[in-house]
């Protein structure tokens, strides 16, 4: 397994992080939270820290609903499948 080291830009932060997944993959994940921890701080939230929780609530919330919908769809298409 390969480990990349990608220098990434949140929140005129610089960051370095290891991962196995792509830079371009890296990169686009960091993209995404910088575009809401700016979009927050835009909207007044004071701090990076309280910008940073609050982006991470809005996508793990996104992450579930997505979920929630994924299941809810795998049990239709069970029953369409099995009717």
């Amino acid at each position: 397994m390969n480990v990349n080291t990608v220098t990434v830009q949140i929140a005129a932060r610089e960051y370095s992080l290891n991962s196995t997944d792509t830079p371009e993959h890296v990169q686009r994940m960091a993209a995404l939270v910088d575009r809401k921890m700016r979009e927050l701080m835009a909207g007044g939230v004071a701090n990076r820290e309280s910008a940073a929780v609050l982006a991470a609530l809005t996508y793990a919330d996104e992450l579930l609903r997505a979920q929630d919908d994924n299941m809810r769809l795998r049990r239709k298409l069970d029953e369409n499948t099995h009717a």
